[in-house]
Protein backbone atom coordinates (compact mmCIF):
# COMPACT_ATOMS: atom_id res chain seq x y z
CA UNK A 1 0.00 0.00 0.00
CA UNK A 2 0.97 3.41 -0.77
CA UNK A 3 -0.32 6.55 1.30
CA UNK A 4 0.21 9.84 -0.08
CA UNK A 5 -0.16 13.15 1.06
CA UNK A 6 -1.48 16.01 -1.65
CA UNK A 7 -0.42 18.97 -0.15
CA UNK A 8 3.06 20.58 -0.74
CA UNK A 9 3.76 16.95 -1.84
CA UNK A 10 1.62 16.02 -5.36
CA UNK A 11 0.09 20.22 -5.31
CA UNK A 12 2.24 23.14 -5.57
CA UNK A 13 0.47 24.80 -2.05
CA UNK A 14 2.67 27.93 -2.13
CA UNK A 15 2.39 28.62 -5.57
CA UNK A 16 -1.17 27.97 -5.44
CA UNK A 17 -1.83 30.49 -2.75
CA UNK A 18 0.68 33.30 -4.54
CA UNK A 19 -1.86 32.95 -7.41
CA UNK A 20 -4.87 33.48 -5.18
CA UNK A 21 -2.92 36.82 -3.02
CA UNK A 22 -2.18 38.22 -6.49
CA UNK A 23 -5.65 37.21 -7.91
CA UNK A 24 -7.29 39.30 -4.71
CA UNK A 25 -4.98 42.30 -5.15
CA UNK A 26 -6.63 43.47 -8.08
CA UNK A 27 -9.29 44.37 -6.15
CA UNK A 28 -7.15 46.56 -3.30
CA UNK A 29 -6.19 43.58 -0.74
CA UNK A 30 -2.93 43.90 0.56
CA UNK A 31 -0.52 41.30 1.29
CA UNK A 32 -1.09 41.69 4.79
CA UNK A 33 -4.36 41.81 4.88
CA UNK A 34 -4.14 38.66 2.84
CA UNK A 35 -2.24 36.22 4.70
CA UNK A 36 -3.94 37.63 8.22
CA UNK A 37 -7.27 36.66 6.65
CA UNK A 38 -5.96 33.31 5.50
CA UNK A 39 -5.11 32.46 9.04
CA UNK A 40 -8.15 33.14 10.30
CA UNK A 41 -10.21 31.42 7.68
CA UNK A 42 -7.73 28.19 8.00
CA UNK A 43 -8.20 27.45 11.92
CA UNK A 44 -11.75 27.36 13.31
CA UNK A 45 -12.46 26.43 16.86
CA UNK A 46 -10.89 23.22 18.34
CA UNK A 47 -8.36 23.21 15.99
CA UNK A 48 -10.30 22.17 13.02
CA UNK A 49 -8.61 23.13 9.33
CA UNK A 50 -11.58 24.88 7.97
CA UNK A 51 -10.50 27.31 5.17
CA UNK A 52 -12.80 27.22 2.23
CA UNK A 53 -12.72 30.27 -0.91
CA UNK A 54 -16.00 30.98 1.20
CA UNK A 55 -14.49 31.38 4.44
CA UNK A 56 -12.07 33.27 3.26
CA UNK A 57 -14.23 36.06 1.59
CA UNK A 58 -15.90 36.34 4.92
CA UNK A 59 -13.22 37.56 6.57
CA UNK A 60 -11.97 39.53 3.75
CA UNK A 61 -16.02 41.19 3.74
CA UNK A 62 -15.44 42.34 7.99
CA UNK A 63 -12.48 44.70 6.29
CA UNK A 64 -14.92 45.97 3.88
CA UNK A 65 -14.33 44.20 0.78
CA UNK A 66 -17.36 42.97 -1.59
CA UNK A 67 -17.89 39.27 -0.76
CA UNK A 68 -19.33 38.01 -4.24
CA UNK A 69 -15.89 39.98 -5.64
CA UNK A 70 -13.61 38.47 -3.43
CA UNK A 71 -15.32 35.13 -3.83
CA UNK A 72 -15.05 35.23 -7.84
CA UNK A 73 -11.78 35.85 -7.83
CA UNK A 74 -10.27 33.85 -5.05
CA UNK A 75 -12.70 30.84 -7.31
CA UNK A 76 -10.58 31.26 -10.22
CA UNK A 77 -8.07 29.19 -9.09
CA UNK A 78 -10.12 26.60 -8.02
CA UNK A 79 -12.08 26.08 -10.65
CA UNK A 80 -10.59 24.50 -13.91
CA UNK A 81 -6.62 26.46 -13.10
CA UNK A 82 -6.59 24.33 -9.96
CA UNK A 83 -4.73 21.36 -12.51
CA UNK A 84 -2.06 24.01 -13.12
CA UNK A 85 -0.72 23.99 -9.47
CA UNK A 86 -0.04 20.56 -9.77
CA UNK A 87 4.29 19.67 -9.46
CA UNK A 88 5.26 18.73 -13.27
CA UNK A 89 6.04 14.97 -12.40
CA UNK A 90 2.80 14.54 -10.06
CA UNK A 91 0.74 12.86 -13.11
CA UNK A 92 3.61 10.59 -14.07
CA UNK A 93 4.94 9.58 -11.20
CA UNK A 94 1.00 8.57 -9.62
CA UNK A 95 0.80 6.45 -13.24
CA UNK A 96 4.25 4.97 -12.29
CA UNK A 97 2.78 4.02 -8.50
CA UNK A 98 -0.41 2.72 -10.42
CA UNK A 99 1.70 -0.04 -12.20
CA UNK A 100 3.53 -1.73 -9.56
CA UNK A 101 -0.18 -2.64 -8.47
CA UNK A 102 -0.60 -1.53 -4.62
CA UNK A 103 -3.29 -0.38 -3.67
CA UNK A 104 -3.39 3.77 -3.51
CA UNK A 105 -4.82 5.72 -0.83
CA UNK A 106 -4.83 9.84 -0.77
CA UNK A 107 -4.48 11.30 2.98
CA UNK A 108 -4.63 14.89 2.88
CA UNK A 109 -5.12 17.26 5.29
CA UNK A 110 -7.78 20.58 5.74
CA UNK A 111 -11.24 21.19 5.59
CA UNK A 112 -12.70 18.03 3.73
CA UNK A 113 -15.17 19.76 0.91
CA UNK A 114 -11.95 22.81 0.12
CA UNK A 115 -9.77 19.48 -0.12
CA UNK A 116 -11.71 17.62 -2.60
CA UNK A 117 -12.15 20.47 -4.42
CA UNK A 118 -8.59 20.58 -5.25
CA UNK A 119 -8.22 16.98 -5.68
CA UNK A 120 -10.78 16.16 -8.06
CA UNK A 121 -10.49 19.55 -10.15
CA UNK A 122 -6.29 18.45 -10.44
CA UNK A 123 -8.47 15.79 -11.74
CA UNK A 124 -5.72 13.12 -9.72
CA UNK A 125 -8.69 11.63 -7.98
CA UNK A 126 -8.60 9.08 -10.71
CA UNK A 127 -5.08 6.97 -9.60
CA UNK A 128 -6.26 6.55 -6.02
CA UNK A 129 -8.19 3.79 -4.32
CA UNK A 130 -9.49 5.51 -2.06
CA UNK A 131 -9.41 8.90 -0.26
CA UNK A 132 -9.69 10.39 2.93
CA UNK A 133 -9.59 14.42 3.92
CA UNK A 134 -9.47 15.02 7.55
CA UNK A 135 -10.37 18.42 9.13
CA UNK A 136 -8.31 17.31 12.73
CA UNK A 137 -5.53 14.52 12.07
CA UNK A 138 -4.27 11.93 10.02
CA UNK A 139 -3.71 9.78 13.29
CA UNK A 140 -7.38 8.65 13.52
CA UNK A 141 -7.23 7.20 9.59
CA UNK A 142 -3.92 5.50 10.20
CA UNK A 143 -5.52 4.17 13.40
CA UNK A 144 -8.19 2.28 11.47
CA UNK A 145 -6.14 1.16 8.63
CA UNK A 146 -3.09 -0.54 10.28
CA UNK A 147 -6.42 -2.62 12.49
CA UNK A 148 -6.83 -4.06 8.53
CA UNK A 149 -3.06 -3.87 7.48
CA UNK A 150 -0.81 -6.66 7.87
CA UNK A 151 1.75 -5.85 5.39
CA UNK A 152 4.96 -5.57 6.96
CA UNK A 153 5.23 -1.90 5.71
CA UNK A 154 2.98 0.91 4.16
CA UNK A 155 4.94 3.68 2.04
CA UNK A 156 4.10 6.97 3.10
CA UNK A 157 4.82 9.93 1.04
CA UNK A 158 4.54 13.47 2.79
CA UNK A 159 6.47 17.25 3.25
CA UNK A 160 6.00 17.24 6.73
CA UNK A 161 8.83 16.41 8.87
CA UNK A 162 7.12 16.50 12.58
CA UNK A 163 4.33 15.59 11.55
CA UNK A 164 5.57 12.51 9.39
CA UNK A 165 8.09 11.61 12.80
CA UNK A 166 5.18 11.76 14.94
CA UNK A 167 2.99 8.99 12.83
CA UNK A 168 6.28 7.08 12.38
CA UNK A 169 6.67 6.74 16.22
CA UNK A 170 2.81 5.23 16.54
CA UNK A 171 2.38 3.21 13.37
CA UNK A 172 6.01 1.49 13.40
CA UNK A 173 5.07 0.10 9.95
CA UNK A 174 4.54 2.94 7.98
CA UNK A 175 7.66 3.59 5.66
CA UNK A 176 8.26 7.36 5.38
CA UNK A 177 10.08 8.99 2.26
CA UNK A 178 9.74 12.93 2.62
CA UNK A 179 8.98 14.67 -0.67
CA UNK A 180 11.13 18.18 -0.01
CA UNK A 181 9.23 21.20 0.58
CA UNK A 182 10.18 24.82 0.32
CA UNK A 183 8.78 25.50 3.74
CA UNK A 184 11.42 23.56 5.46
CA UNK A 185 15.22 23.81 5.79
CA UNK A 186 17.11 20.86 3.42
CA UNK A 187 18.87 20.37 6.69
CA UNK A 188 16.04 19.42 8.54
CA UNK A 189 15.36 16.50 5.79
CA UNK A 190 18.63 15.47 6.84
CA UNK A 191 18.54 15.44 10.41
CA UNK A 192 15.03 13.11 10.20
CA UNK A 193 16.31 10.17 9.51
CA UNK A 194 13.89 9.48 6.41
CA UNK A 195 14.93 9.12 2.84
CA UNK A 196 13.97 12.58 1.00
CA UNK A 197 13.72 13.81 -2.41
CA UNK A 198 13.65 17.07 -4.50
CA UNK A 199 11.06 15.23 -7.33
CA UNK A 200 8.58 13.15 -6.96
CA UNK A 201 10.01 11.04 -9.86
CA UNK A 202 13.28 9.95 -7.87
CA UNK A 203 10.40 8.92 -4.91
CA UNK A 204 8.87 6.74 -7.59
CA UNK A 205 12.06 5.25 -8.74
CA UNK A 206 13.22 4.67 -4.64
CA UNK A 207 9.93 2.56 -4.11
CA UNK A 208 10.31 0.58 -6.91
CA UNK A 209 14.00 -0.11 -6.86
CA UNK A 210 12.72 -1.10 -2.84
Amino acid sequence: MVIIDFDDTLFDTQAFKQARLEAVQRLGVSEEEYWETYRQARSGSGGFMTYSDERHAEMLTARGYNYCEILATLQETTGDAVKNFLFEDTVLFLKNIKAINQPMVLLSLGNPGFQELKTKGSGIDKYFDRMFFVHDTKMHVLAEFFKKVTADGVWFINDKIEETQKLKKTFPKLKPILKVSERFEISEYKESGFPYFDFLEDIGKYIKKS
